[in-house]
């Protein structure tokens, strides 16, 4: 009896230790995120570029040609979301004040819409923007200048990314040895082999993400162009980059597209149904139906778990955070699953499938 009571405090104490160790983590990383955010791109990076390096090595090219081919992949990436980054600013900013007339417009069409769904009288002033109380153009226009401001400031970041990312390629070939030398034999490879999944698990993740991103975006880009919408170039780009924040980022960035077609088009709705319905199909069916079936069952995350994820990494590094919520997640999976006392935490987060058909198995074989 005494003993089943030391056990069980050891546990209890261990699973707050735990538990305080995660908190004061979160709290570091949330302190520290400008010195540690550009060290954890730069391997986020590494794991999308690894492939290519892999197949460099099969087919024994020397290993400072790959290395160079492998950074001229990634700063020619950085300089086309530069170009596309300026181009889309500069748009926005000369069109910009052409919307002022059309979002007042439209507010007058819904507000004249609503006064009659609720009675108000004529003779009442009412209007939407005046009752939410929103400089939008002065947001929108400051948020533009802001961005383009801190450039500078986000053009060292990525120097900075890029210099941790060489090194991490540099060292690529040593991280594993060193990884099984430095620890006891057994730990040695089974942390080797988890990072290896991680590395693995990730990597596929990332290219599925960036082909449905992208496939995503030529669609805005092309419904765009198709019906007639200014900023094809923005849907397009913008399309491609929140489609990486699951749920959120693709509910946010239809929205406002079809929001801003209302403001273009109004009264003509022939051309906004059509155009919200091409956006909606689009996600509904990269999202939904080819997302899904590329990835398969390597990703098992529950939904629920991503958007506290969502929350949690948003939270701790921003913008930057939702982006790197569902690799993080996967990671934090992986490693609890390699840990006996930590596999209840990866169920968790599992998305359950897998454990629930075997408890349906063994539910029944025990009736039989």
């Amino acid at each position: 009896m005494e003993q089943l009571r030391t056990e069980r405090y050891s546990k209890i104490t261990s699973y707050s230790l735990a538990f305080g160790a995660c908190i004061l983590a979160l709290f570091l990383m949330k302190s520290l995120s400008n010195e540690i955010l550009p060290l954890v791109v730069a391997f986020f990076i590494f794991m999308f570029v690894n492939p290519f390096l892999s197949k460099c090595d099969q087919v024994r090219i020397p290993k400072v040609i790959s290395v160079i081919l492998a950074m001229i992949i990634v700063l020619a990436c950085f300089f086309l979301f530069v170009y596309v980054f300026f181009i889309m600013v500069n748009t926005l900013m000369t069109k910009l004040p052409q919307y002022v007339s059309k979002v007042n417009a439209l507010d007058v069409f819904l507000s004249d819409k609503l006064r009659s769904l609720f009675g108000v009288e004529e003779g009442q002033p009412f209007s939407l923007i005046a009752w939410m109380n929103i400089d939008w153009f002065g947001i929108i226009t400051s948020f533009l200048t802001s961005v383009s401001s801190k450039f500078v400031n986000i053009i060292g970041d990525c120097m900075l990314v890029f210099l941790y990312l060489l090194f991490i390629i540099l060292e690529r070939s040593t991280i594993f040895p060193k990884i099984v030398i430095a620890l006891p034999k057994e730990k040695g490879i089974k942390l080797a082999e988890m990072v290896g999944r991680m590395n693995k698990l990730i990597s596929k993740y990332l290219f599925i993400k960036i082909i449905i991103s992208g496939g995503t975006g030529v669609m805005f880009y092309l419904i765009a162009i198709v019906t007639g919408m200014d900023f094809p170039l923005v849907w397009g780009v913008l399309a491609f980059i929140l489609n990486f924040i699951p749920t959120i980022g693709s509910i946010l960035v239809t929205g406002i597209a079809i929001f801003m077609a209302m403001v273009q088009f109004m009264p003509n709705w022939n051309v906004v149904i059509v155009a919200g319905s091409m956006f909606i199909m689009t996600q509904m069916v990269l999202g939904n139906i080819i997302d899904p079936k590329l990835q398969g069952v390597q990703l098992n995350i529950s939904p629920l778990i991503i958007l506290v994820s969502l929350a949690i990494w948003g939270y701790i590094w921003g913008i930057l955070g939702m982006f790197l919520a569902v690799p993080l997640t996967s990671v934090v999976q992986i490693v609890c699953a390699s840990s006996e006392n930590l596999k209840p935490i990866a169920i968790l987060i599992s998305t359950g499938k897998i454990q629930v058909e075997q408890y349906k198995k063994e539910k029944k074989s025990r009736k039989c």
